[in-house]
């Protein structure tokens, strides 16, 4: 794959705000790797959930509901989310085609202890019945959720008078602990195994304790939002992610900055290139700067990473514009990252 059709960015949006050091702001929305690499040769993968318990364990899971006050398979419809969290994940990414087949019904122990690993031929069969090089699946999965209670003391203006009030504040917190599985049919290699806790919180508010907590809401949805939320960051683990990243660019210092600016709210980027070339050598040190500065930026959306750094590395070096010191360091973590990403990519 070509340096780049990988690094490409595809969408920029700019904000209109201009800063007090004479910059614009925007967000550019950049490719970054996944954590860990799975072999490029895997470009098809099947999805499954195995973290159900057996047909022995179930009652169990059930008392186990009704004990904490989670409900009755809760857990069961929160691991489907879990599945689905980490499946949007990857279809919106480049590394993967993905298939999530409905017929399946793997049993593991419905707990958060993993299963045996899933016999060879069973990960053949699955793979070559859905076209797949890999599997990819949701061993196990269990969720665990807390309540606390706050309060603090506030401040609010009524008719121009500063009145102090208690907030009361009731807090749920939930834990989803998902371990995950990659099996390799055609090496017979677990690629990846490893379980994940992913916590996030809710809060509400009232006017004394009781409705504080009666302001929370559902701990069932919450759960269930909180597995979606522990699927996506497997997906982020194994695949390539779409982020946003802030970015500045100088628009003031110099008529043509102005005139720069707009052609990058109009995304012209090449008539800003342009503009700032003119400029990268003028006898003013700031000005200077400002156009290498902005010349970084230009290369840089258009994915020309090493040329970026070049031109951000004479800005603070041959014209000392502070700004491009940290600017230079993004810029490295991007080139070390894309080395990542034409291995994931591959």
């Amino acid at each position: 794959m070509k340096h780049t059709s990988i690094l490409t960015i595809v969408l920029i949006a700019i904000s209109l705000i201009v800063g007090s050091c004479g910059t614009s702001s925007l967000s550019v929305q950049i490719l970054v790797p996944a954590e860990i690499t799975v072999p490029s040769n895997l470009k098809k993968i099947v999805v499954i959930n195995r973290s159900l318990p057996a047909k022995e364990a179930r009652v169990n899971n059930i008392v186990e509901g009704v004990l904490t006050g989670e409900g009755i398979q809760v857990d069961r419809e929160a691991s489907y989310k879990c599945l689905d969290g980490m499946a949007n994940v990857i279809v919106n990414s480049p590394r993967y085609e993905i298939v999530v087949p409905q017929n399946l019904d793997l049993r593991g122990t419905g707990t958060s202890v993993f299963p045996e690993p899933l016999e060879w031929k069973t990960v053949a069969e699955i793979c070559k019945e859905n076209g797949a090089d890999a599997l990819v699946a949701l061993e196990t999965f269990d969720s665990n959720s807390g309540l606390r209670y706050e309060s603090q003391e506030k401040t609010k203006t009524v008719n121009n008078q500063t009145i102090k009030y208690i907030e009361h504040m009731a807090l749920m917190d939930i834990d989803i602990e998902a371990g995950w599985r990659i099996y390799d049919p055609a090496k017979k290699e677990i690629i990846d195994q490893n379980k994940f806790i992913d916590g996030q919180g809710w809060k509400g508010v009232g006017e004394n304790k009781d409705n504080a907590f009666k302001n929370l809401p559902a701990k069932r949805a919450c759960i269930s939002d909180a597995g979606y939320y522990a699927g996506q960051q497997y997906g982020y683990r194994i695949s390539p992610v779409w982020v946003w990243v802030p970015r500045s660019y100088y628009s003031r210092g110099h008529d043509d900055f102005k005139d720069a600016k707009y052609k990058a709210r109009a995304k012209e980027w090449d008539r800003f290139a342009e503009i700032c070339q003119r400029h990268v050598a003028d006898a003013d040190m700031k000005i200077a700067g400002r156009a290498c500065y902005n010349m970084a930026l230009v290369n840089e959306i258009q994915g020309n990473l090493e040329t970026a750094l070049e031109w951000a590395t004479k800005a603070y070096s041959d014209f000392h514009l502070k700004n491009a010191r940290d600017y230079i360091n993004n810029l490295k973590d991007r080139i070390y990252d894309q080395q990542k990403l034409e291995k994931q990519l591959e």
